[in-house]
């Protein structure tokens, strides 16, 4: 029976590149680096999905978190908003700010706070507080926190690759160096030498 499978097909190319008289050691090199850099790319998926998996249950137990201290209070302006409006093609986001002011127990509370372009004094505003009655940002969402996790595996991978390949490529270049060099030797060589016809 024909044993064709691919793993016996890259064992006879391996041995045939070892025995072959031609290829030089840089080349050996190369292709052994080649080889490690492929192995590595495969080996950090595994990992990249550890690191994003741990980063959505953190980012996820922050988000339970955030939602079971932070509340939302009515906020009272006391001025005009102010600041430069940003907007898009596609639909005004503008960003102004405003200070305001809200109750917290038996406290005033006062910040800036994050208000539509022309709000006019007097204007409430639903703001978010964390449990000590600061003003805060609005907790985390579920999806939020996948989406990061996901962005940190990607990230995991990516950045172990680039160096690797970064590494490849200096190595590369410096095998690329030497095969010059031995060209120069062999031709000076092989033209100063009276044997040649």
């Amino acid at each position: 029976m024909w044993n064709n499978s691919p793993a016996r097909g890259l064992r006879q190319r391996s041995a045939r590149q070892r025995h072959n008289p031609l290829l030089r050691r840089s080349d050996r090199i190369e292709n052994m680096l080649t080889l490690a850099v492929v192995v590595l790319a495969f080996a950090m998926l595994p990992l990249a999905i550890l690191v994003g998996a741990r980063t959505i249950d953190s980012q996820l137990t922050l988000a339970e978190k955030q939602v079971a201290d932070y509340r939302t209070v009515s906020a009272t302006t006391l001025a005009d908003s102010t600041g430069v409006s940003v907007t898009s093609d596609v639909a005004p986001s503008g960003v102004d700010t405003a200070p305001a002011k809200w109750t917290w127990g038996n406290e005033t509370r006062h910040a800036d706070i994050t208000v539509d372009p022309a709000t006019p004094s007097g204007t409430k505003e639903d703001i978010w507080v964390n449990a000590d009655g600061n003003l805060t940002t609005e907790p985390m969402s579920p999806s939020a926190a996948r989406v990061a996790g996901v962005i940190a595996g990607m990230f995991t991978w990516f950045a172990v690759m680039m160096i690797a390949l970064s590494g490849f490529l200096i190595c590369r270049a410096s095998l690329n160096r030497g095969r010059d060099a031995q060209w120069d030797r062999d031709l000076r060589q092989f033209l100063d030498s009276t044997t040649r016809h």
